[in-house]
């Protein structure tokens, strides 16, 4: 009985995690997408290629931003502030928060698995 309430449980969750929305206001806003796309064009692509998909340096391989499982907070968060080797992209007269969040939005439209970006 209980493996049944569980599996009843977890159709539901899983249901639900479908069809919530992004943390991003300006997801599946096509004038923000656009907007992203250009300034991902201009601040991603040469280090994450202009697809998303990552580069090889060499030695080093960027991160596939159509493959990003980690949610849209940790996303703004990694972009804003930087991590390891990426360059921090807010604040300081860089980009501001709409920009930050049109990036988000066009890097959310290309992602394989756009459902992680509910977190």
């Amino acid at each position: 009985m209980k493996i049944i309430l569980i599996i009843i449980l977890l159709a539901f969750s899983s249901i639900s995690l479908t069809y919530a929305k992004s943390l991003n206001p300006l997801s599946n806003n096509q004038e923000s997408i656009n907007s992203g796309k250009k300034l991902y064009a201009i601040k991603c692509s040469k280090c994450h290629g202009p697809k998303g998909k990552g580069i090889t340096n060499g030695h080093t391989k960027t991160p596939s931003l159509k493959k990003y499982k980690r949610g849209y907070t940790l996303f703004i968060d990694i972009i804003k502030n930087g991590y390891i080797r990426m360059p921090a992209w807010g604040g300081m007269g860089k980009l501001n928060d709409k920009q930050l969040n049109e990036i988000a939005a066009f890097i959310e439209s290309i992602a394989n698995n756009s459902s992680n970006w509910i977190e």
